[in-house]
């Protein structure tokens, strides 16, 4: 029996752009951070990983979680999201892939963690129809 798809779904960041990693470094670089600082400081550390939850459930603003997180990294906050992910680019092969999918008459769609679109949109210049792309919002326990 063969089965059709139906649908593709498709996260955004690291799916549908180049990995955030290297951008990530990129930023260090930047910034004159040691290699490791941020990732240690926002994904390490307790403090850093309730920020970025609370932005991701939306109960802190993207300027919120700036400010707090540029804090906490002793830099500053002024658009620091928009700062640390600069280097991220389309992953044109994936965007190539879900556009023949949809042209094949699969439904696609993109699931992405809440992170506001203010003062930094993560998907201006992905023509991303931004009142029909579902947001997921993490629930952590």
């Amino acid at each position: 029996m063969t089965q059709h798809r139906k649908g593709l779904v498709l996260d955004f960041g690291g799916v549908l752009t180049t990995p955030l990693l290297p951008a990530a470094l990129a930023f260090e670089k930047r910034a004159g951070l040691a290699e490791g600082t941020l990732l240690t400081g926002l994904y390490l550390n307790p403090e850093g990983i309730r920020l970025t939850e609370e932005l991701e459930r939306g109960t802190l603003t993207q300027t919120q979680w700036n400010e707090a997180a540029g804090r906490l990294l002793g830099i500053a906050p002024d658009n620091l999201m928009g700062r640390i992910f600069a280097d991220l680019r389309p992953e044109t092969s994936v965007i190539a892939a879900a556009a023949a999918a949809r042209r094949a008459g699969v439904k696609v769609g993109i699931l992405s963690n809440s992170v506001g679109l203010t003062p930094w949109n993560l998907y201006d210049g992905y023509e991303v129809d931004e009142e029909k792309m579902q947001v997921v919002r993490r629930i952590f326990r």
